[in-house]
């Protein structure tokens, strides 16, 4: 008796895999400026702000924050400032000048100046304040031309002290001024609205949009696949 003939059969799986291109080294950046980082007593903070440990890339290359102390300072045009304040929704910050801390008699008489290009006063709030030193008359028309020195630092409107006493003079100073930024804003906006983050070419400083598929000059990019075939007999 013949044994039972049963037929081989043979079964292929195709599998089709599409796999994004180097996802994990495209989105590295994305990954290391998506946490907020913490500045002194400022927390959560993000672009354009950066600091020493937090990657440059993440920020705009003016606006690395000093965050040795509880006050953080920012440096603009050489000149060093205290921290008061920031704003992401309105992009303002407060800032004070480090060398007015707790004097009106600084190592050196230097006006306030700011990076047009980066900064602006905020006219409904800011004013500017002129210190005469070594002055004979303050009250007559030249009194400019009696003074040795003088140097203009913006205050709060709100601040403007009434009595010119040291004391006043000084907690007004201390009490800093506001500064819109712009720090690429429409870029920025751009960048968010197609889910990126905003930051910066480590190599040019320019601007740059970290998304999760790399990183792009503006918006982001739809991630690139490859297909893979992989034949299971």
């Amino acid at each position: 008796m013949h044994p039972h003939l049963f037929p081989t059969i043979t079964l292929s799986l195709m599998i089709v895999i599409h796999c994004p291109t180097s996802l994990r080294a495209d989105n590295e950046k994305y990954l290391t400026c998506e946490a907020p980082f913490n500045c002194g007593n400022f927390l959560n903070l993000n672009y354009p702000f950066w600091a020493s440990d937090r990657p440059n890339y993440c920020g705009h290359p003016s606006f690395q924050l000093n965050c040795s102390s509880d006050v953080p300072q920012i440096n603009i045009t050489t000149m060093n400032y205290r921290v008061l304040e920031i704003n992401n929704s309105s992009r303002t910050l407060k800032v004070a000048r480090m060398d007015y801390l707790n004097t009106i008699c600084p190592a050196a008489f230097v006006n306030t100046t700011i990076d047009n290009n980066l900064f602006s006063y905020i006219t409904s709030s800011d004013t500017n304040l002129t210190l005469y030193y070594n002055a004979t008359f303050l009250a007559i028309s030249n009194a400019i031309g009696a003074c040795n020195y003088w140097v203009n630092v913006p205050i709060l409107q709100s601040e403007v002290p009434t009595n010119a006493t040291y004391d006043a003079v000084l907690t007004a100073i201390d009490s800093g001024f506001m500064l819109e930024w712009d720090a690429d804003n429409f870029q920025c906006d751009t960048c968010l609205e197609a889910g990126g983050l905003c930051g910066s070419d480590p190599t040019t400083g320019t601007f740059a949009c970290h998304c999760t598929s790399g990183t792009f000059a503006s918006g982001c990019s739809t991630v690139s696949t490859t297909s893979q075939t992989a034949a299971i007999p």
